[in-house]
Order: C-alpha cells, then sequence, then structure tokens
C-alpha cells in the first residue's frame, strides 16, 4: 500500500501537533507531489511574518516538516501531470489540488498493481478524489 501525503495533512501535524500523519506513514511507502515541500514551507513563513508562529514555533514547525520529508518520495511535476491538472475533473477543484490529484492518478497509472490511498483534510480534495475513484481515509461527509 502507498500512501499519498497532501499538505493540509502535514500541516496539521507541523503547526498543530496532530498525529494522523502517523496513519499515513504504517503504508508501505509514502509519496506526494514536489508541491508539498513549497506549499507547507510558504504556510510556515507566512505564520511568521504574520506572527501566529514565534521564532521558537518557526524553527519547530521548519524541523518538522524537514523530518517528514526524510521519509517520502516527491513526484516531479512533469508535462504529462500538468497536462491532466489542466483538464477536467469530475468536480471542482482548486489548482493546486488538481496537480496533486494529477500526480496521485499518474502514479497510479504507471503501476497498476500497486494499491494508492490519499491521506488529505482538505474537502473538496476528498470528494473530488473519491469521485474519481480513489481511496480517502480522512473524508467525512
Amino acid at each position: 500500500m502507498v500512501a499519498y501525503l497532501d499538505s493540509s495533512v502535514l500541516l496539521e501535524h507541523v503547526l498543530k501537533g496532530d498525529s494522523a500523519i502517523y496513519h499515513v506513514f504504517e503504508c508501505d511507502s509514502v509519496i506526494s507531489s514536489e508541491l508539498l515541500e513549497i506549499e507547507c514551507k510558504r504556510v510556515v513563513h507566512r505564520y511568521r511574518l504574520e506572527n501566529i508562529l514565534d521564532d521558537s514555533g518557526f524553527l519547530k514547525a521548519m524541523d518538522r516538516i524537514e523530518s517528514i520529508m526524510k521519509g517520502l518520495s516527491l513526484l516531479r511535476l512533469s508535462p504529462k501531470i500538468k497536462t491532466r491538472a489542466a483538464e477536467t475533473f469530475p468536480l471542482h477543484v482548486k489548482p493546486l489540488d488538481a496537480l496533486h490529484l494529477s500526480s496521485a492518478l499518474a502514479y497510479r497509472d504507471a503501476r497498476p498493481d500497486e494499491s494508492i490511498i490519499l491521506f488529505s483534510y482538505d474537502r473538496g480534495f476528498n470528494r473530488c478524489a473519491k469521485a474519481l475513484g480513489l481511496p480517502v481515509p480522512f473524508f467525512k461527509e
């Protein structure tokens, strides 16, 4: 079983200490788009600039990101993934979510013998993933 990690789950862990991320790492391997690190670090920098995080909280959050990043493999945004993200989806998704979903679909299509499961707290992302036939354990209607 391969876990696809969305930034919403990593950010909940990084910013709030949410432990659900450990369910992700119970899978055989963990993957995500190369967007993951950029998205998460941008949020942490924004929180620091908005004084939501102090210096200590900023450093702790960045350390958590680095620690988690060491345990996963990143998928590059290939032309195929970008093309798929620009196409239609069964439900509305935000542009970065379209890139994440397209990355997960490309991985699934390239490895049909492997099961992939998507971990996200984003409702729109989860609804669209479910409509695409992808398992989303954190989805709550």
